[in-house]
């Protein structure tokens, strides 16, 4: 008896590609947590970031671009999906952190006033 072959094989585009290679490229993040986080093999990945360093990564020629594969598993969901949900939640974030910076430095600013003010006074 010989081995059996996986007869399907999980295909990506090349933006796809792209944004995983641009996320393993970040420092400090592990390039095998971020395949585990996709749900790909790390040595693909690994491939994948060699082949963007050679300048070699390209598309699947044998996949077609119009649907997605209904085979595939949700844990593969699209990055930039995600990477576009985490953007707009830092950006929410950063208007609330730029609010509350406002709000003290005027705070600030009428309590030196006012230190002024009584300063005067005293004399």
């Amino acid at each position: 008896m010989g081995q059996t072959r996986k007869r399907n094989y999980d295909r990506y585009t090349l933006a796809y590609k792209l944004q995983a290679v641009r996320l393993a490229s970040y420092p400090d993040v592990k390039t095998k947590d971020v395949a585990e986080s996709l749900g790909l093999h790390p040595v693909m990945l690994y491939r994948w970031c060699m082949e963007h360093r050679r300048g070699e990564l390209r598309e699947n020629k044998n996949m077609k671009p119009s649907k997605p594969s209904p085979k595939r598993r949700p844990d593969r969901a699209d990055p930039r999906v995600e990477n576009d949900a985490e953007l707009l939640k830092a950006k929410k974030r950063i208007q609330q952190l730029e609010k509350a910076l406002k709000n003290r430095d005027e705070e600030l600013e009428l309590l030196k006033k006012a230190q002024r003010f009584f300063e005067k006074r005293k004399k």
